[in-house]
């Protein structure tokens, strides 16, 4: 008692449980004539120019791009690009994936994706990409320090551009969806809490207890998130089967009823299908 009454005021930071991935982070410097053919992918992806010029297509619309102009895609963007003018081009791109649904629903309702050099997004995010420009060598991929130096800088880079969309993209008449959005990724975390795997049935029983349709569920949740709610619950399950196979007192076979399979030969397959490898070789890279 005495012990509560000294304490006057205490600050705590929410628990945070989440996951995100980089690809292909490069700098290339390509010549008059190069291009890139129209195509698109299932993560986000932040182009800057460096030098020169290029020309980028995003889903019919023309952008041209100039040295500091920055091109932010969501997933299922199609786009494509040239180098225009008479000078070789030099640019930047990261593509990237994350899972927390706030920053991905800042990311999927942002209402453009061009932004020029003397924008506030451009110019607020510019000082994180340089970091990474600069970390973008060989070195960097085998040093531990330089690896950690990277990942100061992509959290820096995150957040920047959170708070600048936060600011940018205000939408009152989304606000709404935006909220049945959030309410059904909060129900899909606490169904993997709960081994509720069933996806159909999940989302169905999600949309019955918010009051709306199996199809308007998903066609908010994918407008908000950029995926689907059977993709999320997905995204969810494979993070919590590799945080449990991280465990060496588990088996596999604990860990496929913990996760709610009926057998592990069915988890295994599935695990599979995510990663490209077995339960049992990802845990050997941890515990070998």
């Amino acid at each position: 008692m005495e012990q509560k009454e000294r304490q006057k005021r205490e600050f705590i930071l929410p628990d945070m449980d989440s996951t995100f991935r980089v690809f292909g982070a490069h700098w290339r410097t390509v010549d008059k004539d190069w291009s890139y053919p129209l195509h698109k992918h299932p993560i986000f992806e932040i182009n800057l120019v460096l030098s020169g010029m290029q020309e980028f297509i995003v889903d019919r619309t023309r952008y041209e791009q100039k040295p500091g102009d920055l091109l932010l895609f969501r997933p299922g963007d199609r786009h494509e690009s040239r180098v225009i003018g008479e000078e070789e081009m030099t640019y930047y791109c990261l593509h990237f994936d994350v899972d927390e649904p706030s920053f991905r629903e800042l990311l999927c309702r942002s209402p453009r994706c061009f932004y020029p050099s003397d924008s506030e997004l451009a110019m607020a995010i510019r000082p994180a990409l340089d970091k990474l420009i600069e970390l973008t060598s060989e070195e960097s991929v085998v040093r531990t320090e330089a690896r950690m130096h990277i990942l100061s800088a992509l959290f820096e880079l995150f957040a920047v551009i959170s708070g600048t969309l936060s600011k940018l993209n205000q939408d009152p008449a989304g606000a709404r969806s935006s909220e049945v959005a959030s309410q059904v990724a909060a129900l899909l975390e606490q169904a993997v809490e709960d081994v509720e795997l069933d996806d159909k049935d999940t989302i169905t029983a999600i949309a019955v207890t918010l009051g709306y349709s199996t199809s308007s569920v998903n066609r908010m949740f994918t407008r908000a998130f950029g995926v689907s709610p059977r993709q999320y619950l997905s995204t969810l399950m494979l993070k919590k089967s590799k945080l449990l196979l991280m465990d060496p007192e588990l088996t596999v076979e604990e860990i496929s009823t913990k996760l709610g399979y009926n057998n592990i030969a069915h988890f295994s397959r599935q695990f599979k299908r995510w990663t490209g490898e077995s339960p049992s070789r990802y845990r050997y890279r941890f515990h070998e």
